[in-house]
């Protein structure tokens, strides 16, 4: 079992740091725009799998896990309003440390 956990341990590490790599050194918007949003999707996912993991009785572990997760909306609220290149760029790193959290929150804290 515990060799379950490693497996899904390492292959969410791999996405994360494949992913905020990725966001980070593509060249073409149409690239750097769906790894965006998958990065998104994924900081919720993790978002979730870490509030949803812990006791009921966790209150404030689960809010810092939700927190996390809403660290990706806000990231996708301002990539859909943003107008200028800046804008765009805190959108990215938003979401790089909602994910990047959200990886340490789930399998350290």
């Amino acid at each position: 079992m515990l060799g379950l956990y490693f497996l899904m341990f390492v292959a969410m590490s791999v996405i994360s740091i494949l992913g905020i790599l990725l966001l980070f050194l593509l060249k073409s918007e149409q690239g750097k725009k769906a790894v965006f949003y998958f990065l998104v999707f994924w900081g919720m996912a993790i978002a979730v799998l870490g509030a949803t993991s812990l006791p009921s009785n966790y209150i404030a572990e689960q809010l810092i896990s939700w927190a996390f997760g809403l660290l990706s909306i806000a990231a996708l609220l301002i990539r859909l309003r943003a107008k200028e290149k800046s804008l765009s760029l805190t959108a990215h790193i938003l979401v790089s440390i909602s994910v990047a959290a959200g990886m340490l929150k789930l399998f350290f804290f």
